[in-house]
């Protein structure tokens, strides 16, 4: 299967949800301002006051304010070049979050376990929007050709991890997932339905989810879903493994089957510990 590497926007293509911006409760300037954070998501270096316009749409005199801002409370720094990075601000604003996971704590023999046998990076996610972000993730070794972190986003319609997470969602969850997909990002609808949908269902009956190089063409991702928090967060398990590793069939027969028990064993111990 071809990668379907058009699918997965670019920072300026990711739409954000419509709000009601005359809704006097909407904070319009702390919006924009989370916005530049958003910004630095998908991107390989620093920014400028200019290339976050770009991203953004906002003018450059408000993009200045808001860096200017946001550098003053540690959320962003200058490079060497007065271009624009990610403070550590961003690092301690996140910290509680994650540390409230335990499930990171309790999971990570088993996922190492897991990639010593996939020779692939394991990892933990939860939906954000439209994307997925990994919350926790570990490898063995690091000749694989993708070797994600903590916080790395990729779309939920092309990946085993995405579809795995759609699949804890409601009917009306789901509606409303597909609805926002064809407002906001009109290239992955067809997609979406043709593909993403019938797989949610196929992963419901068997338990796990497959992707073989449909988001990167040397990557076959096995995934399958945790479980939803009491607040309705929801949590699956996913391994990317290098295309060379295994057959497409050895991913359905053997990996398949053996990251739905790791996902039953990752429940088991979150539910006793």
């Amino acid at each position: 299967m071809a990668a379907i590497s058009s699918l997965d926007p670019s920072p300026a293509s990711r739409a954000k949800p419509s709000m009601d911006q005359a809704d006097p409760s909407f904070a319009t300037t702390l919006a924009h301002g989370l916005d530049l954070l958003a910004a630095f998501r998908n991107a390989s270096g620093s920014l400028s006051n200019a290339d976050l316009a770009q991203h953004t749409g906002l003018s450059r005199p408000t993009v200045s304010r808001l860096t200017y801002t946001l550098a003053q409370l540690g959320y962003l720094k200058r490079d060497a070049k007065g271009r624009f990075e990610l403070g550590l601000g961003i690092l301690a604003a996140a910290y509680p979050v994650l540390s409230a996971l335990k499930v990171r704590q309790l999971a990570r023999p088993l996922m190492r376990d897991f990639a010593a046998y996939a020779g692939g990076t394991v990892s933990i996610a939860m939906p954000l929007g439209l994307d997925f972000i990994y919350v926790e993730t570990l490898r063995t070794t690091d000749a694989v050709p993708h070797v994600p972190d903590v916080g790395f986003t990729g779309t939920l319609a092309t990946t085993a991890v995405g579809r795995s997470l759609l699949s804890l969602y409601t009917k009306d969850e789901l509606d409303a997932h597909v609805a926002r997909v064809k407002a906001e990002r009109p290239e992955e609808a067809d997609y979406v339905q043709t593909r993403t949908l019938p797989d949610i269902e196929l992963c419901k009956e068997r338990g796990f989810a497959v992707s073989l190089g449909e988001w990167r063409r040397e990557i076959f991702g096995v995934a399958a879903p945790l479980y939803r928090t009491p607040t309705g967060d929801c949590l699956s398990v996913n391994c990317g493994i290098p295309s060379f590793r295994f057959s497409a069939e050895q991913i359905e027969r053997e990996c398949g089957p053996r990251i739905l028990g790791l996902a039953r064993s990752i429940r088991s111990l979150v539910a006793n510990g």
